[in-house]
């Protein structure tokens, strides 16, 4: 009893192991017809990187031979970094009736959530970029443009206010 429950728990182990590594590495089987420039083609990568990453020299390939198409392993992350930053805020200076907390920035991506402080009060407000800010004459001085009803979660005395912005970003190099 004791050694079918050792077999079964080393099984499982084993299992699990491959699959943890695996995870890290995309297979393809090779299937009648197939080349290195249709599988190239399919996965999106060069027949130049399929080689490397098999150490193939030439271009032979066989039915029922696994061929790996990436290594994850090796694929470098973008690396991202927090930015506090002070800047002048304004509101967009459009009729907005939306509910939602949003932005036009500079240089954040799109998508990018950022947090607004106003200097002036202490208040905070979480907005989303939706767009790049227009680099034009009106928006000489100003780094963000929030929607009314997010400019006016700020409690802003001024049309331009000193804002602290903080947000996640991919660096710059």
């Amino acid at each position: 009893m004791s050694i079918k429950l050792l077999k079964i728990a080393l099984l499982l182990v084993f299992i699990s192991c491959k699959n943890i590594y695996s995870q890290d590495q995309k297979f393809h089987t090779v299937e009648k017809g197939e080349t290195l420039y249709s599988i190239s083609k399919k996965y999106d990568i060069s027949i130049e990187k399929i080689k490397e990453l098999n150490n193939i020299n030439n271009n032979a390939i066989s039915i029922g031979q696994n061929i790996l198409i990436e290594n994850k392993s090796e694929i470098e992350e973008e690396k991202m970094i927090t930015s506090r930053v002070e800047a002048f805020a304004s509101s967009i200076n459009e009729i907005d009736e939306s509910d939602k907390y949003l932005a036009l920035h500079k240089s954040a991506d799109t998508g990018t959530i950022i947090f607004v402080k106003n200097q002036m009060n202490g208040n905070i407000v979480i907005v989303r970029v939706i767009g790049t800010l227009p680099n034009t004459g009106v928006n000489d001085k100003i780094d963000i443009r929030l929607s009314n009803i997010a400019f006016e979660k700020l409690n802003a005395k001024d049309e331009v206010i000193p804002v602290e912005l903080t947000y996640v970003g991919k660096e710059i190099k």
